[in-house]
């Protein structure tokens, strides 16, 4: 009897254990899982390291920051866990060095220890940035396009299969396009997901466009067709942390360079030979705006653009080329936080680089051949649109174009906050043009040009009848 009590005892006391150690490993998990990476610094540096949201990969981390304003600098030293991994140097005498680093190679979900120190020419310490730790991501959900029917063929249409895996992709995932030319209409992106495509991959669009009209348009004027790429926010709220990466994205808008000329008569007769030769998408488009009475130069305004953003948050575009646009590259509206780095743009004068309005716009090493306007800031457009702000270009290259930064604003609204490093044009017919609406309460101040090159421009600024420029050049070289 006392046996089978005691067998009993013990019997409990397993149960017990094993649902204590249940508790304890779910207790373990649970603070795993739901505590953040601490936020706050290891130690004070000179100057803040900072993080980008959209900075942190399984196996990558970038880190932006403001230096200390010293003229010693000559670099600067990249520690990971106290121990030097990268040094950053200019390549040649006189050039600026970008204040941001891509670490790579890193483990997932791991925690790094980062810290940037300033040095001079001998390698001797100016300044150490913040200690900042930063936990990688654990390992990101992958899918591949071909396995939804996706071909690489140049001739498939892939719409169907694209936005299906698009729409399959969870939060945090990524969905890979391999190498190919893979032919699409409007594709719609959401959010905390990533579109990766490899090198020698190509997403271009369909030669049809009517792939590409907004559902239920009613011709009223305006602008009736979709992007490519499409992001858009709804009244649910912005649509946030997207990552287009690598690769080239096509808008099979043009096969042949517009004239870049600086205006065209309306009467301008455009033949059906010269309108099949621009190409199948520009086409259609072209003749139904001159049937509304367009003339030929004013229906090209009603085109499709590459990467169309309204009502985002913490977008990122990197190593990417952007290529033959309809319309613009980038259209990108009440956009919070946006991000473009090692980016390529090239037109056919028939478009601009990007439209941008919104708050928070980091670019680094942005290039951009052949444009109409190469960016244009815009404030009160769309309507509710009131302050746009916090622009920081390191690198800016336009080239071969009619414009290259266009600043306008309407009514009681602002542009300011705009720092622009090591900013480069050449042939481009106008440099920088300010079309200010001033009333109570708005316009256009506070931007800074500093290291920029000039060579083969026409005409450096137009400010239009404001009296004062608004634009701060320094260390500017103008080559004729």
């Amino acid at each position: 009897m006392k046996q089978k009590r005691y067998r009993a005892y013990i019997w409990w006391a397993i149960g017990v254990g094993i649902l204590l150690a249940l508790l304890g490993l779910g207790w373990n998990l649970y603070v795993k899982y739901t505590t953040p990476v601490t936020k706050y610094v290891l130690e004070a540096g000179d100057f803040e390291l900072q993080v980008p949201k959209l900075g942190v990969t399984s196996t990558t981390i970038s880190l932006v920051w403001n230096p200390v304003n010293d003229n010693r600098l000559t670099g600067y030293d990249i520690y990971v866990n106290q121990e030097k991994v990268k040094e950053i140097r200019p390549s040649a005498n006189g050039e600026f060095i970008i204040p941001r680093v891509d670490l790579g190679g890193l483990e997932a979900d791991t925690v790094y220890v980062v810290q940037i120190k300033m040095v001079d020419e001998g390698g001797s310490i100016l300044a150490n940035s913040s200690k900042v730790p930063v936990k990688t991501l654990p390992k990101e959900p992958r899918l591949e396009a071909t396995a939804y029917g996706a071909v690489a063929d140049g001739v498939t249409d892939n719409t169907e299969a694209l936005q299906k895996a698009i729409h399959d992709t969870p939060a945090g995932g990524i969905l890979h396009l391999s190498r190919g030319v893979y032919r699409t209409g409007a594709l719609f992106l959401h959010s905390y997901m990533t579109l990766e495509l490899d090198e020698g991959a190509v997403l271009m669009a369909v030669n049809d466009s009517a792939a590409f009209v907004k559902p239920n348009y009613v011709l009223t004027g305006g602008t009736p067709y979709l992007g490519l790429l499409n992001l858009e926010g709804d009244d649910q709220g912005p649509i946030e942390r997207v990552v287009i990466r690598g690769g080239t994205i096509d808008g099979y808008g043009w096969k042949e360079e517009l004239l870049q000329t600086e205006s065209a008569p309306d009467t301008d007769i455009v033949t059906q030979d010269t309108i099949d030769r621009n190409g199948l998408l520009s086409k259609s488009e072209v003749q139904a705006a001159m049937r509304r009475g367009a003339s030929y130069e004013k229906g090209n305004t009603t085109r499709s653009s590459l990467v169309v953003i309204h009502y985002g948050k913490d977008i990122f575009l990197e190593h990417t080329v952007l290529r033959n646009a309809s319309a613009h590259m980038v259209d990108a509206t009440q956009v919070n936080q946006l991000g473009i780095q090692d980016v390529r743009m090239e037109g056919m004068y028939s478009g601009d680089g990007l439209h941008w309005d919104g708050i928070g716009l980091m670019t680094n090493n942005l290039v951009m051949e052949r444009m109409q306007q190469g960016i244009v800031v815009l404030a009160g457009y769309p309507v509710g649109s009131s302050v746009t702000e916090q622009w920081n270009a390191y690198a800016l290259q336009i080239r071969h174009s009619r414009a290259g930064i266009v600043f306008t604003n309407t009514g009681n609204t602002w542009i300011q906050h705009i720092y622009l490093q090591g900013l480069t044009m050449e042939e481009v017919l106008l440099a920088m043009r300010v079309r200010e609406t001033t009333t109570i309460g708005g316009g256009i101040r506070d931007i800074a040009v500093r290291d920029a090159r000039l060579r083969g421009i026409a005409q450096q600024i137009d400010i239009g009848s404001k009296r004062n420029s608004p634009i701060e050049w320094i260390r500017t070289t103008v080559e004729l």
